[in-house]
C-alpha cells in the first residue's frame, strides 16, 4: 500500500506540471475590467514520524489534493489527502503539505495574504492544529488557523492497536479575508471547517465536525514579512472522548528572493488536545518558487522541540493556476 500511495502521490505531481505546459501554449484569456480571480489546483505529498510519547513511534504518509480561489483579499481552499498510517498514533486532523500558490505569478488582489504561498505552516502533529491560514503577507508567510500541513494531529490512546491502515482523511474548508490596515500592514482572518469524511474504525479521524477561527497580523518591511497569529479550535467530541479544544499560536517572518522564490520560518505552538498532556511545539524552514509562470513548488522541513510534537517531517506541494 505504501508503493502504490507513493505512486498516486507521484502521478498527481508530475501531472500538474505537463497541465501547466499545455495551458502556457493556450492563448491567453481576454483581458476584462473585471477581476475573474485566481483559481490553483494544488497536490503534493507529505511524510511525518514521531513517538508523541508513547514507546513506538508512527509514521504518516499524506497525499493531498485541493482547489483553491482567491480575489482580492479574499480566499477559499478546499482538500482533501489521502492518507496511510503505521504505527499506534491516531489522526484527529486532516494532514496536509502546505499550500505552494500564489506569489509572485498571481496578478490582481490585493497584497496580502489571499494572492500568497502560505509557507508550510510546521507539521502540527502531535497534539498541534495551527498551519496554514491561506498564506499570510505577501511573501508567502504561514498562518495560525488553517490545516496541519504534513503529519496532521497525531495522539496516541492506551491500548491502541499498532497496525498499518489507509484511506480518504477528513475534508477540510478554509476561508480568509485580509484586511489592509496600512501600506504594508493586513489583518488575515480565518475560518476553517472539518469535515468528518475519515475513517473513525481505522482511527483516521474522529468522524466529528470541528471549527477553528484565527487571526495573523502581518507587517511587510521591504522584502521580508513578519507575522504572528492565534487560532482557537472547537472540536467534535466523540462520545466517551476527553478531547478538549485548544488555542494555538504561530509566528515567523519569510524572505522575498529574485526569480520568485520566497524562504521562510515558523514556529508552531499548540496545547494538547487531551488534558494533562504537554503542548506540542515544532519548527519549520520552507522555500517556496516558481517552476513556470503558473506552475508552484514548495519544499518544507520541521521538527519538533519536545516529546509531544513531531520528530521530523518533511514535504513538498505543487501548485498550478487554471486560469
Amino acid at each position: 500500500m505504501t508503493k502504490k500511495l507513493m505512486l498516486l502521490a507521484a502521478v498527481a505531481c508530475l501531472s500538474v506540471p505537463a497541465l501547466a505546459q499545455a495551458q502556457e501554449a493556450a492563448p491567453p484569456p481576454a483581458q476584462s475590467d473585471e477581476d475573474p480571480g485566481v483559481l490553483r489546483l494544488t497536490t503534493g505529498v507529505s511524510y511525518s514520524e514521531g513517538d508523541y510519547g508513547d514507546i513506538q513511534g508512527t509514521k504518516v504518509i499524506a497525499a493531498p489534493i485541493g482547489l483553491k480561489y482567491s480575489k482580492g483579499g479574499f480566499s477559499v481552499r478546499v482538500s482533501v489527502p489521502y492518507i496511510q498510517i503505521d504505527g499506534p498514533g491516531s489522526l484527529i486532523d486532516t494532514p496536509g503539505t502546505g499550500d505552494a500558490g500564489g506569489g509572485a505569478d498571481d496578478s490582481g488582489g490585493s497584497n496580502s495574504g489571499s494572492n500568497s504561498g502560505s509557507g508550510s505552516s510546521g507539521s502540527n502533529s502531535g497534539s498541534g492544529s495551527s498551519g496554514s491560514s491561506g498564506g499570510s503577507g505577501s511573501s508567502g508567510g504561514s498562518g495560525s488557523s488553517g490545516g496541519s500541513s504534513s503529519g496532521g494531529n497525531v495522539v496516541t490512546v492506551p491500548g491502541a492497536i499498532n497496525n498499518k491502515r489507509s484511506g480518504f482523511g477528513d475534508v477540510s474548508v478554509a476561508m480568509t479575508y485580509s484586511f489592509e490596515l496600512g501600506d504594508s500592514t493586513f489583518f488575515d482572518v480565518t475560518g476553517r471547517v472539518k469535515l468528518p469524511t475519515a475513517s473513525q474504525a481505522k482511527r483516521l479521524g474522529t468522524g466529528k465536525v470541528d471549527f477553528t477561527v484565527g487571526g495573523d497580523l502581518v507587517q511587510d518591511i521591504g522584502d521580508a514579512t513578519f507575522y504572528v497569529g492565534a487560532a482557537h479550535k472547537f472540536r467534535g467530541k466523540p462520545v466517551g472522548s476527553s478531547l478538549r479544544d485548544t488555542w494555538s499560536f504561530a509566528g515567523g517572518m519569510s524572505y522575498r528572493l529574485p526569480g520568485r522564490t520566497s524562504i521562510g520560518v515558523d514556529y508552531d505552538w499548540q496545547e494538547a488536545s487531551f488534558l494533562g498532556n504537554g503542548p506540542s511545539s515544532e519548527v519549520t524552514g520552507w522555500i517556496n518558487f516558481g517552476l513556470t509562470r503558473r506552475v508552484r513548488m514548495q519544499l518544507f522541513a520541521s521538527t519538533g522541540t519536545n516529546v509531544n510534537s513531531t520528530d521530523l517531517a518533511a514535504g513538498l506541494s505543487l501548485s498550478v493556476r487554471l486560469n
